[in-house]
């Protein structure tokens, strides 16, 4: 049975001048986009966003996630988003203005037949609404396509949110209370912009959470936050963030082979923050990041050919020795790409030889002119860094 999401985005906020709920701003996009991005993560292959009214706000949201690869319908009214589903689809139902956790919405589609998620009464407030003495609604429900048909048929002037949760209570819905652990995401119903502060916080925390290397986490990690905070509410995408730095880093090859060596360290080094800014921006969007497709390999081929055009530069006035350092660092970096990737976990990867790490372990030797000298220091740093992740990988396990 195909899952769909069903996502109400018809309530006004209190904020002034009528602004809806789900055009709440949150995290440089809207609370609709995040809605449905957590829903289509969650496997929902359509997204029906129910509307009464479309302001500019609210249809230029739901454009951009169909730029991005969301198939969102609008439905204007819920016979049409009735119509929308087939009675035997499984239909997430996600109330208006919440914003939940990933781990909330996979736990309740994973769930066999209609199913609620429900938050103890006492923990939260009256947008929560009421199931019984003990408990309210979370804002997320499993129904099917039937259920909503025949609510549909019968709704009349009944609100859809309230009709639809208490027909799956009566008719048997299994409760699942809100898991209360502290890694947990408690669910937060908006009705202003300052009730998301709290979620967006954590949202950006969690975007830049995971640092793989010692660069971006004590070097970069400011640059990557403020200029992810710059972008988040602009259109720029993950991707052009790669293109980017591709292209300095291809330029930079250039300004070596052309022996202006600062020019091309230069745009070496403002190269190294994009990738991870793209990470974190593509996490606060809930977009999917390329995997180990023909990408993944076009930044680093670009700074090995920046590594060589270097040496080039340089062997013309200290000899071939130049080169053959180069081709040493390529040869450890190569053979320590093999290494780490046989499960080695991140935390035993984190001092080791990349990228952005070693662009910025020649900026000192650089600086002191010590450009040859700079240039072996990186084919010890690839050489120590591959034997080092060899004796990990290989070493006998009690």
């Amino acid at each position: 049975m195909a899952l769909a999401a069903l996502i109400c985005a018809y309530q006004e906020s209190d904020e002034p001048g009528g602004a809806l709920r789900a055009t709440l701003p949150l995290a440089g996009r809207s609370v609709v986009e995040r809605q449905a991005r957590l829903a289509a993560a969650a496997g929902a292959e359509r997204i029906i966003i129910l509307v009464e009214r479309l302001p500019p706000d609210l249809a230029a949201a739901i454009d951009r996630l169909r730029s991005e690869g969301v198939s969102a319908l609008v439905a204007r009214g819920v016979a049409e988003a009735a119509a929308s589903v087939q009675p035997a689809d499984r239909l997430l139902f996600v109330a208006d203005g919440l914003i939940a956790g990933q781990g909330h919405l996979s736990r309740l589609v994973e769930a066999q037949g209609t199913a609620v998620l429900t938050v103890p009464d006492q923990s939260v407030d009256d947008r929560f609404e009421r199931i019984d003495a003990h408990s309210r609604w979370a804002g997320l429900a499993l129904l099917d396509g039937e259920m909503l048909r025949r609510t549909a048929d019968m709704l009349e002037d009944w609100d859809l949110q309230s009709t639809l949760l208490r027909r799956a209570v009566q008719g048997g819905a299994r409760q699942y209370a809100l898991r209360t652990d502290p890694g947990d995401e408690p669910p937060v119903i908006a009705e202003r912009a300052e009730d998301l502060d709290a979620a967006e916080s954590r949202i950006v925390e969690r975007a830049g959470a995971a640092r793989g290397d010692w660069a971006s986490l004590y070097l970069l990690g400011p640059i990557e936050r403020s200029l992810t905070g710059l972008l988040m509410p602009t259109s720029v995408t993950p991707g052009w963030l790669d293109i980017t730095a591709a292209a300095l880093t291809g330029l930079a090859a250039l300004l070596f082979a052309q022996g202006w060596l600062w020019a091309g360290l230069v745009l070496v080094l403002v190269s190294t923050p994009l990738d991870g800014a793209a990470e974190r921006l593509a996490a606060l969007r809930l977009q999917p990041r390329r995997g180990l497709g023909w990408w993944s390999y076009i930044l680093p081929a670009l700074a090995a050919a920046a590594l060589v055009a270097l040496a080039w530069a340089l062997g013309r006035t200290a000899g071939w020795g130049c080169l053959a350092l180069a081709a040493t660092t390529l040869a450890f970096l190569l053979a320590l790409r093999g290494e780490t990737g046989a499960g080695m976990p991140a935390s035993a990867r984190f001092f080791l030889a990349e990228r952005k790490g070693m662009a910025w372990l020649m900026l000192p030797f650089a600086a002191a002119g010590l450009w040859v000298t700079g240039l072996g220091a990186l084919a010890g740093y690839a050489a120590g860094s591959f034997f080092w992740a060899q004796r990990q990988v290989h070493r006998p396990r009690d």
